[in-house]
C-alpha cells in the first residue's frame, strides 16, 4: 500500500507556474533598463479599508432544547446565541472537539447536513482567519443547530468522521475549497476539483483565476510536449 500524501496548501507552486508560462509565451522580450533621469512610475494608491462584518442581532436562548443541550456541555460551550431562529454554538478547537461534538449527537442530533466555511482575511473585527460552521439537525424532534469553530491559517482541526459519516464528504469539500486540514483521518483529498489543482479557490487571498491559469498552464504544457 502506497503511503497518502500530506495534504499542503501549494500556494508557492502558483509563482513557480506563473514564471514558466512567461518563459514559454512566444515573442516576450525583457524590457531595456530605465535611463537614469527618467520618472518612475507612481505607487499604487492604498486600497479601500477592510469592511466590518454586520452581524445580525442576537437574543438570548429560550427554547428548553436550546437550554438543555447547554446544560450537557456546560462550560464548553464558549457562546450561545439566536439569530434569525437559527441556534447557534461556539466551540474552540482543541483536542476534546470530536469528544464535545459527541456529546451533542447523543442529545439526538444525528445528522451532519453540511460543514461550511468562511475565508474571514478581508474583514475587520474577526476572531480569527477561518470560521467553520457545522450544521447538524435531529430527525426525530426537527431541531436545527449550528456548532461554530475559528481557525487561523495552518490551524488544523480533528475529523468528526467518528461521529457522523457523512462528515467525510463535508471535510473533503471544505480542505479541497479553502485548505482547512483535518487531522484524525484517512482519505484527505479533493473531491471537486482535479487532484493536480493548484491553489484553493474560496481562498480569499488568491485570485479566483490564479488556480484555473495555472492548471491550464500545466495542461497546455502537457499537450505541447506529448505533440
Amino acid at each position: 500500500m502506497t503511503e497518502e500524501k500530506k495534504p499542503t496548501t501549494p500556494d508557492k507552486q502558483i509563482d513557480a507556474l506563473k514564471a514558466e508560462m512567461k518563459k514559454d509565451e512566444p515573442g516576450k522580450t525583457v524590457s531595456a533598463p530605465r535611463a537614469e533621469g527618467t520618472v518612475s512610475a507612481k505607487p499604487k494608491p492604498a486600497g479601500p479599508p477592510k469592511p466590518i462584518i454586520v452581524e445580525q442581532a442576537h437574543d438570548p436562548v429560550s427554547e428548553d432544547w436550546q437550554k438543555k443541550i447547554l446544560d450537557v456541555l456546560g462550560d464548553k460551550a464558549k457562546d450561545s446565541y439566536v439569530a434569525s431562529g437559527e441556534f447557534t454554538i461556539i466551540l474552540e478547537n482543541g483536542s476534546d472537539f470530536p469528544g464535545i461534538m459527541a456529546l451533542i449527537h447523543e442529545n439526538g442530533f444525528d445528522y451532519l447536513s453540511d460543514i461550511s466555511s468562511v475565508d474571514y482575511s478581508k474583514y475587520e473585527g474577526t476572531p480569527k482567519h477561518f470560521g467553520l460552521s457545522y450544521h447538524l439537525y435531529s430527525v426525530a424532534d426537527n431541531h436545527r443547530i449550528r456548532v461554530k469553530v475559528f481557525l487561523e491559517d495552518g490551524e488544523t482541526i480533528l475529523s468528526i468522521m467518528d461521529v457522523w459519516a457523512t462528515a467525510d464528504f463535508h471535510e473533503r469539500e471544505v480542505f479541497d475549497l479553502m485548505g482547512i486540514v483535518f487531522t484524525g483521518r484517512e482519505g484527505l483529498r479533493r473531491i471537486l476539483l482535479p487532484e493536480d489543482w493548484i491553489g484553493h479557490p474560496l481562498r480569499k487571498e488568491l485570485s479566483k483565476n490564479e488556480g484555473n491559469a495555472a492548471y491550464t498552464a500545466k495542461l497546455v504544457k502537457k499537450a505541447r510536449e506529448d505533440a
